[in-house]
Formats: structure tokens, C-alpha cells, sequence
């Protein structure tokens, strides 16, 4: 249904063309990225580009938030292009320490469609309203703790806009249903305007494409959901934690905010933060390298602890997610956790999950894990069934993986 730039309506498009995905951008012009990623998704020349953007002057404490930093949560602002922009900052938790980002576009019909705000500290306040347009709509994509615990903070700065989340809430930051209920904005503890998948249309819909993952298993303490969004006009997936591309290192100079230098230099500082931030072990090889780094890095994949809780779980529910967006028509992905924006094409976008495919429509180009790395996941998962703290795994998530 998306209209922009003269363009066809997008099913009617996919009737004319058969479904053929579009080209993916143009890679970069200089470097070895660009003699070998025109037909692997690559890192887009955006990301990290030099007009990063600062204002440690405006603040950037605030108390409680949910995981450290408290006293010095850093916030960085830079472009996407397009229209878009990204407000990152770290999350720790224990020996977890990962960016998350939330993802700002202008909407062509005017104001800012904020993703998965953070922590709205002065600094992040700042470099938000410094974009220089009123912040007209808020979106939460999914129920993970991260990304809805800032959620009434970052509300109850920016009053006006309007506000959607995704089914399913539950636990201490809100809970709700798949509707809108009189009593919503008691049990969220902000406004709430709508519930994605039920009767409510956001004004801003007829810009995007949606597609919903609402998995509620009995056995599960609450269920499980993820929106997805397709901005037509700029062909620009926003997909939160469906998928991430976990650049080579050295670590993002965030981390250097919170942990110092000398440390996030070590030459292990990041392969290690990586495979803890992805529930993979700290194995090395012979060379004293990190197989499981080494499988995960300069790549679009599914990140390993959701494949082996979720789609272990809820297999056919997802793949029927990752179809429909697949059919979406999109050069590039924003994501909410390492790097973005990623050059991508749908059908890579599909291959991340091939996994879930046996019909051939899907094949991974990319080498397996091993499978002595899936163990941590799989003892989770063993203490998971035996103390019944959640659904029985029905899916082999580790199909295909290394000997």
C-alpha cells in the first residue's frame, strides 16, 4: 500500500515483477568491503560516520534505569542518511555489555517517528531535539526488558506525540493485552494510542509496512512479540532484534565511555563482548581465535540466543513472520543492537533464517557455528524444560551446525 516518489503501489509492483527483490545498494567505492560485498549484506558507509554527535555538557545521568551506566550513560548521535538517525547507547547487565539504538526518521508526512527510545537522559534529550523537528509518534517493537523499560521516562518527556506498542506486554515496566482496554494506560503507566495487530491504524501507517511475530505459549511466564517496519519511501527495514551484523573490531568507541581505553583495546576485548552479549562460549582454537566469533562477524544473522529461545520454541510462527517481511521491498536494515545501517535485500534478509526452510526457497551462505558453541544455549535450555520454566524446545536450532 506504500505511495512515494511516483512509485507504483508496492503489490501491485510485486505483480508486474514476480517478486523479484530489488538490487541491493551500491557498496562502497574504496576498500576491500567493496570488491567483496556486492552480493553479501555489508555495512553501509553511515554507520559511525564522522558527524557523530555529542552533549556529555547536557547530562548524562539518570537514576533508576534498569541496567548500568547510571552516572555516565554516553549517548551518540549520528546520520543514516535518508532522513534517518541513530541515538545509541550501552546496555550492561553482569558481564553483558552491548550498544542499543534507537532508530529516528522524519516521516515525510512531517515530525519524527522515534523506534525503541533510550533513556532520556539531557544529553540524549539534546541530541534528539537538536534533529531539529517535533517528535510527533513513539514506537516499542517488542516486549524485551531493554527496549520498554525506558518507555514512560522517555513518555513523560515528550507528552505530545503519539504512542504504539506491540502486544503481548507483561512483567514490572506495563502489561497489556493485543487491544486497547480502558484501563491501558494504568497497567503501562504512560498513553497508549494503540496496540499493533488490532483495530487501531496509526496515522503514520500509510508510509510503512508492518508484520507482527505474537507467539503465547502456555507454558511461557508471558508471550512473545517483535514488530517489524518497512519504511517505503526511504526502502528502509527497521527490525529491532530479528537480525544483527556484528561489525569486526576494535570495539565501537562507546565502549570507551564506560570501560577505559587501554581495555577495549586488548585485541580479546571485543570478540569476548560479542560472544557474551549472543550467549555463545569463550572457546579458542589452537590459533587463539574465537570460532564463534568468527562465525557471527561481517555477517547478517540471527543472533544465537533467539534462535535457540524463540524460534527453537515457536519455529513455524517465525518463519511465517521472516516470509512476510521478506516480501517487503527494502535496500537496507536498521537493527537495534551492533551496527547498522546494513546494505541487505530481502531474500539475504530471509537467509539469516534459513535454518527454518526446507523447501529449498532459502540457503546460508554462511560458514555454521560449531556445534560445541551451541552447549551454553542448550544447558540453558535443558535447565529451562527440567525446572518447567518454560515451552519444551520443538525445533533443532542448532540444525546444520559444525562437527
Amino acid at each position: 500500500h506504500c505511495l512515494s516518489n511516483n512509485w507504483l503501489n508496492r503489490r501491485d509492483l510485486l505483480q508486474v515483477t514476480g517478486g523479484l527483490s530489488l538490487t541491493i545498494l551500491a557498496p562502497p567505492s574504496s576498500g576491500a568491503a567493496a570488491e567483496t560485498a556486492a552480493n553479501t549484506p555489508f555495512l553501509a558507509p553511515e554507520y559511525y560516520s564522522p558527524n557523530l554527535a555529542t552533549a556529555p555538557q547536557a547530562g548524562q545521568s539518570f537514576f533508576p534505569t534498569l541496567t548500568p551506566p547510571f552516572l555516565n550513560r554516553a549517548t551518540y548521535r549520528y546520520t543514516l542518511g535518508r532522513n534517518a538517525w541513530a541515538l545509541e547507547q550501552l546496555l550492561t547487565f553482569v558481564n553483558v555489555t552491548a550498544t542499543i539504538r534507537t532508530n529516528v526518521i522524519l516521516l515525510e508526512s512531517g515530525g519524527l517517528w522515534v523506534h525503541s527510545p533510550q533513556w532520556p537522559t539531557g544529553e540524549f534529550c539534546e541530541l534528539l531535539n537538536d534533529i531539529g523537528h517535533p517528535v510527533k509518534h513513539v514506537v516499542l517493537p517488542c516486549n524485551a526488558l531493554e527496549h520498554k523499560a525506558p518507555m514512560k521516562s522517555f513518555c513523560d518527556k515528550y507528552p505530545d506525540a503519539t504512542v504504539w506498542i506491540s502486544p503481548g506486554q507483561y512483567g514490572p515496566f506495563g502489561t497489556c493485552g493485543r487491544s486497547i482496554t480502558p484501563d491501558i494506560q494504568k497497567t503501562m503507566g504512560y498513553r497508549v494510542d494503540g496496540v499493533f495487530g488490532s483495530d487501531i491504524q496509526p496515522p503514520w501507517l500509510d508510509e510503512f509496512d508492518i508484520a507482527t511475530l505474537y507467539v503465547a505459549l502456555p507454558e511461557n511466564a508471558g508471550p512473545v512479540s517483535e514488530i517489524a517496519f518497512c519504511h517505503c519511501p526511504t526502502k528502509t527495514l527497521i527490525a529491532t532484534d530479528s537480525v544483527v551484523y556484528v561489525p569486526d573490531g576494535p570495539a565501537p568507541s562507546l565502549f570507551s565511555t564506560y570501560f577505559d581505553k587501554a581495555t577495549t583495546r586488548e585485541p580479546d576485548f571485543w570478540p569476548k563482548s560479542v560472544l557474551q552479549s549472543v550467549f555463545l562460549p569463550l572457546r579458542t582454537d589452537q590459533n587463539g581465535m574465537y570460532p564463534g566469533y568468527e562465525a557471527l562477524k561481517e555477517r547478517l544473522v540471527r543472533a544465537p540466543i533467539l534462535r535457540a529461545f524463540a524460534d527453537a520454541r515457536s519455529p513455524q510462527a517465525v518463519k511465517e513472520w521472516v516470509t512476510k517481511i521478506s516480501r517487503f521491498q527494502f535496500d537496507r536494515i536498521l537493527t537495534s543492537h551492533f551496527a547498522s545501517p546494513i546494505a541487505a535485500t530481502p531474500t539475504e534478509f530471509k537467509d539469516a533464517f534459513a535454518y527454518l526452510y526446507n523447501d529449498g526457497t532459502s540457503e546460508s551462505k554462511l560458514p555454521p557455528i560449531a556445534c560445541q558453541d551451541w552447549q551454553l544455549l542448550e544447558s540453558l535450555n535443558r535447565g529451562i524444560e527440567d525446572y518447567r520454566l518454560g515451552a519444551p524446545v520443538v525445533f533443532n536450532y542448532a540444525k546444520g551446525c559444525k562437527e
